[in-house]
């Protein structure tokens, strides 16, 4: 611990009034982009600063918001912690306790997967593996512990996919190989009451560390067909949202096979087209 990590808003983004939300990995469109215009190009210590807060550890999830709330999931002192912060002024309105057992593995901790909202909840899944649904007051809606369910993760970097939210449900991909031997899988929860609606294994025969990803799922139309696409273990594969059935299956990423290829970067959809 000892790292103190300071998180900084501009003074655009953060007073704009009717600014777009970012609720979850990568923004609305969930591929990085922002519809907001005049946005600051520039900054210092000092410059285009509305406020900083300092975070007790370092992460590797982004901040999300809805209106005024921005939502974080936060490492602290061998603990993983939701924090709720007020917008504008910068103040944190409440902390949750997630998990125990935050630890260093690799170059990250346990609060790498970002949060996920609809405006009323927030839904966080640690790399501990719980995944928790608060409402806006803090609420605890309800709680369940993925490795608990369904084995322990076995990422050689620690686990760090995010969720993804649509519709009231949330998909949990978890893509690993280097430690363990049980099979890799997708979840689609309910995001009402926490309870699994499917789980499907995802094969492949990626070696050693290669199956381990780093991504997080993507919801995307073809022909006005929804499709679930997952990238990992030497390949992208598109799946049925209603039953989890692969559709298709493309591969070629690491022809030479090597054992410590991994797939970190969550694919993105431009048109007709998946660019992993």
């Amino acid at each position: 611990m000892g790292h103190h990590w300071t998180w900084v808003v501009t003074l655009l983004l953060s007073f704009a009034a009717g600014a777009e939300n970012w609720p979850q990995w990568r923004g609305p469109r969930m591929d990085g982009t922002s519809l907001e215009k005049n946005l600051p190009v520039k900054w210092t210590a000092t410059e285009n600063i509305a406020w900083k807060l300092a975070l007790p550890n370092r992460s590797g999830s982004t901040p999300i918001i809805w209106g005024d709330s921005i939502f974080l999931n936060v490492a602290h002192e061998g603990k993983v912690e939701l924090w709720m912060v007020d917008k504008h002024a910068g103040t944190v309105s409440w902390k949750r306790h997630l998990s125990d057992g935050d630890q260093m593995v690799r170059k990250h901790n346990m609060s790498s997967p970002s949060p996920v909202t609809d405006g009323k909840h927030v839904w966080v899944l640690t790399g501990t593996g719980i995944l928790k649904c608060f409402d806006f007051s803090g609420n605890e809606k309800w709680a369940r512990d993925i490795q608990k369910d369904y084995g322990r993760f076995g990422l050689n970097h620690g686990y760090g996919s995010s969720p993804l939210l649509d519709g009231g449900v949330l998909y949990v991909q978890v893509l690993h190989g280097m430690k363990t031997d049980d099979p890799s899988y997708i979840l689609k929860v309910d995001g009402a009451t926490g309870k699994t609606i499917w789980r499907v294994e995802r094969p492949n025969n990626a070696q050693m560390e290669s199956p381990d990803s780093y991504t997080t799922p993507l919801l995307a139309t073809f022909g006005g067909r929804r499709e679930l696409i997952i990238s990992g273990a030497d390949v992208v594969t598109g799946h049925d949202p209603e039953t989890g059935k692969e559709l298709w299956r493309g591969g070629g990423f690491n022809p030479g096979n090597n054992p410590f290829h991994r797939i970190i970067a969550s694919p993105v959809i431009s048109g007709d087209v998946v660019y992993t």
